[in-house]
């Protein structure tokens, strides 16, 4: 009886451990071109990685700290973005590609870094 609560407790703690260690589709690192994905710095969308995490992400335009965060299809955040101040962006990630929109530029295709 007492192997079989054992067993019982580390499947608990299995599935909630699995979950808890799921990431947002977003997190990664993301370019326009494989050439991108292993290059540092980079002043527009063209030639510089996005790299996102949970809690920031960093471009171009530098880095930024997520503040709010809305889930829906895509992901919309509030980019606190030090003395640039605040700025929206939406971070539509579908499998290994993702549209993103800073601010109000015009929406970048990514392509998931390997």
């Amino acid at each position: 009886m007492q192997k079989l609560l054992v067993l019982a407790v580390c499947a608990v703690g299995a599935v909630m451990g699995s979950s808890a260690l799921a990431q947002e589709a977003f997190v990664g690192r993301w370019a326009a071109t494989p050439a991108i994905c292993s290059m540092r710095g980079g002043d527009s969308p063209a030639n510089s990685a996005l790299v996102a995490s949970d809690t920031s992400l960093w471009w171009y335009n530098g880095y930024c700290r997520i503040g709010k965060m809305y889930k829906a299809k895509a992901v919309y955040v509030q980019a606190h973005c030090g003395e640039k101040g605040d700025v929206s962006v939406t971070l539509d990630a579908q499998g290994n590609r993702m549209r993103v929109t800073w601010g109000k530029a015009k929406p970048e295709d990514l392509k998931r870094c390997n």
